[in-house]
């Protein structure tokens, strides 16, 4: 009985010194997660890859998995290492899907913006309306002193016919006829421009 007694101690004491480095790295959160990180990363990386279709990105992704893994207060309370890993890894994959889906909503391609068409006028509509303008400018400056009146009045200070006549002293008849022919001066001498 004695020897019976013997060879079950040793069994313990054998399954004891088994699982004594077990329980040292379970009571070590670095090296616990070192043992995931060695046992799990290309299991965790190939998901990753998988999942986001970029290898940089899943390799940025499994490493943060690793770190939140490592931010963890008490490790012992993950009875799952790998599920947990999984489950962080699937939430940081969505995360990233997220942001690039954002992004590329908003994101302008630089290519597209050098086909398109400027905002700024061409040369030749410059020169063409630089010169309409000094037709006009002659145009006004030409016409008798009471119908430029009227018409810079009307066009370009925003005054109703009813104004202007009280402002020169006419009538507002009066005011109508020299509309009328500033506008058909304006439209002889500017016909060529249109």
């Amino acid at each position: 009985m004695a020897v019976a007694a013997q060879a079950n101690y040793d069994a313990v004491n054998a399954h004891s010194a088994r699982q004594e480095p077990a329980s040292t790295m379970e009571s070590n959160p670095s090296n616990r997660t070192l043992g995931a990180y060695t046992e799990y990363y290309r299991e965790l990386l190939s998901f990753l890859t998988a999942k986001l279709r970029c290898p940089h990105e899943a390799a940025d992704l499994a490493q943060e998995t690793f770190a939140r893994l490592l931010a963890i207060d008490n490790p012992n309370v993950v009875r799952q290492p790998r599920a947990f890993l999984y489950r962080i890894a699937r939430n940081l994959a969505i995360d990233s899907s997220r942001k690039y889906s954002v992004r590329n909503r908003f994101f302008i391609d630089l290519s597209e913006l050098e086909e398109a068409p400027s905002a700024a006028p061409l040369p030749d509509y410059l020169v063409e309306g630089n010169q309409l303008r000094r037709a006009l400018d002659q145009t006004i400056t030409e016409m008798p002193p009471r119908r430029r009146d009227v018409f810079l009045l009307y066009r370009f200070a925003g005054l109703k016919q009813a104004e202007i006549a009280e402002r020169l002293g006419i009538s507002t008849s009066m005011v109508e006829r020299h509309l009328m022919k500033a506008m058909a001066q304006c439209r002889q001498r500017l016909q060529s421009y249109l």
